[in-house]
């Protein structure tokens, strides 16, 4: 039975929704206009990820967050500790679907559309469950576009610019203030965040992935983190990772757990240079 698409909702609404956003994510949330959606994050305040999102402007003071690994109601008590005297309330939903589409399809009513940064479309609906395309598919695209989810034990561990967060249009270095937003701009303007970088794994086996976690060099030294994988119709596995730098030429062997892994070569561009 194929696994069913993880949808952790967090609903934020209320007058001073927009502020609460605005000052906590790292992407420009003043940008969207009402039912776009762009991916956006929060951060710790060294800059690591806590969460990876598609932020959706539902309406004028209303916004949803569906997360991209991680679980809503643990994440819900530390984001109100941030709310302070705003008038903004958080809460999780619960009985939404969504599912990968064409990128020309018609969006039904009650439907929201969710622009993927190399073009695809997710559509997020309550209740009615959504038809297209089973989650390993899109999890599979999601590996060829460099489009992370993060497992628990990534959470709060990686810097944006590892994920190519700039690439994948999931931060802004123009807007204002945010937590962690000193650090990013300073690796993004002078250097140095570009020591860790995504790479796509392939495995013989796609069984012996689900116990890799750390990755580990041909010495045996930490190499990065595994973020994602799946099982391919033959039964080999394909996965995203987040690997020191020196270690991303494809062909490059790697050790996760009884997994033996080799980099592929990106299906994706790599950014450009720091300005």
């Amino acid at each position: 039975m194929s696994p069913s698409a993880p949808t952790e909702l967090i609903e934020l609404a209320g007058p001073d929704a927009a502020a609460f956003a605005q000052a906590q994510f790292s992407n420009d949330v003043a940008a969207l206009a009402i039912g776009d959606s762009q991916l956006n994050a929060w951060l710790n305040p060294q800059g690591r990820v806590r969460r990876l999102f598609h932020l959706l402007r539902a309406d004028e003071d209303r916004y949803l967050l569906l997360l991209r690994g991680g679980e809503a109601a643990p994440l819900l008590p530390v984001l109100k500790m941030f709310v302070l005297r705003l008038k903004a309330r958080l809460q999780a939903l619960s009985g939404w679907h969504w599912a990968e589409v064409p990128a020309d399809a018609a969006v039904p009513a009650g439907a929201w559309p969710i622009a993927l940064p190399d073009g695809r479309l997710l559509l997020l609906r309550d209740g009615a469950a959504v038809d297209g395309l089973p989650f390993e598919q899109t999890l599979a695209r999601d590996i060829d576009a460099g489009l992370p989810w993060l497992p628990a034990p990534a959470l709060e561990q990686l810097l944006p610019s590892w994920m190519e967060f700039a690439r994948l249009g999931a931060l802004s270095h123009h807007k204002g203030c945010y937590p962690g937003q000193e650090i990013v701009a300073r690796l993004h303007f002078r250097g140095g965040g570009d020591k860790r970088v995504p790479v796509r794994l392939a495995a013989a086996s796609a069984a012996a992935l689900h116990e890799a976690g750390e990755l580990r060099d041909a010495a045996g030294g930490e190499a990065g983190l595994l973020l994602q994988q799946v099982q391919m119709p033959d039964g080999s596995g394909l996965a995203l990772a987040v690997v020191r730098r020196e270690l991303a030429a494809a062909g490059t062997v790697l050790q996760g757990g009884e997994a033996v892994l080799q980099v592929l070569p990106p299906t994706w561009n790599a950014p450009a240079a720091a300005s």
